[in-house]
């Protein structure tokens, strides 16, 4: 019988745990690939951007993003609104 040091054993384990983590964070990723699919914001007609709450609850959506979609005055637009913590503007 092979005596196998017990450092070999250890390192061993230790890459047992790896094998596991990298399986268990590409499952995750993929789960959330999934997640974000049935919102279709992976989209060519989606974009995604920061906005400000101005006065009366109004945020604008950049010229880049009004010009990259076609969207003009008065198209009808879909808006799912996530708060963001923090709150420094400036902080982007």
């Amino acid at each position: 019988m092979v005596m196998v040091p017990e450092y070999f054993k250890e390192f061993q384990e230790f890459w047992n745990e790896m094998v596991k983590n990298q399986r268990e964070l590409v499952k995750n990723l993929l789960s959330s690939f999934e997640f974000l699919s049935k919102f279709n914001i992976l989209r060519k007609d989606v974009a995604v951007f920061r906005a400000k709450v101005q006065s009366g609850g109004r945020i604008s959506i950049p010229e880049a993003d009004r010009q990259a979609l076609g969207i003009k005055e008065g198209d009808l637009v879909k808006v799912i609104v996530i708060k963001e913590e923090g709150g420094d503007w400036n902080g982007i």
